[in-house]
């Protein structure tokens, strides 16, 4: 794969966030779910932040939610970043509930056209042979 993308990498061997990393690569958004109670967490975790029991199973979730936060960014946050600003990033509530934090790819520059409790879907950016990046645009 070919990319010009020089922003940080996650690691996709690390065996908490691992499989949410393996399931972007795939095309889906997944996020831990806990065994006993069933709450749906993210960030991963190594326990459950609801019941505290250690460990959760990755549960594929629909990709869609609403803006419930967003904030337009006029300076990089790090030099890699130099050349996409002015950038969106929104905070997305999911439909099933989790949070995820994310750059919202079809705002205007000047971020007017988007609002809150704006529809979303996640879309997935391959940027090397092993990360995929979730993104956001407007459903």
């Amino acid at each position: 794969m070919t990319t010009d993308y020089a922003g940080p990498l996650p690691d996709t061997t690390d065996p908490l966030t691992g499989p949410h990393w393996a399931a972007a690569r795939d095309g889906r958004l997944a996020a831990q779910c806990c065994a006993r109670c069933g709450a749906l967490r993210w960030q991963p975790a190594p326990i459950c932040p609801e019941c505290l029991q250690a460990g959760g199973d990755w549960v594929d979730l629909a990709g869609t939610g609403t803006i419930w936060s967003f904030a337009v960014y006029h300076r990089a946050m790090g030099p890699a970043f130099r050349d996409a600003v002015p950038y969106t990033v929104a905070m997305v509530e999911l439909d099933e509930g989790p949070r995820m934090v994310g750059m919202l790819t079809d705002a205007a520059d000047d971020g007017s056209d988007v609002t809150i409790g704006q529809r979303v879907r996640a879309s997935y950016e391959p940027v090397t042979d092993d990360v995929t990046l979730v993104r956001w645009v407007r459903a």
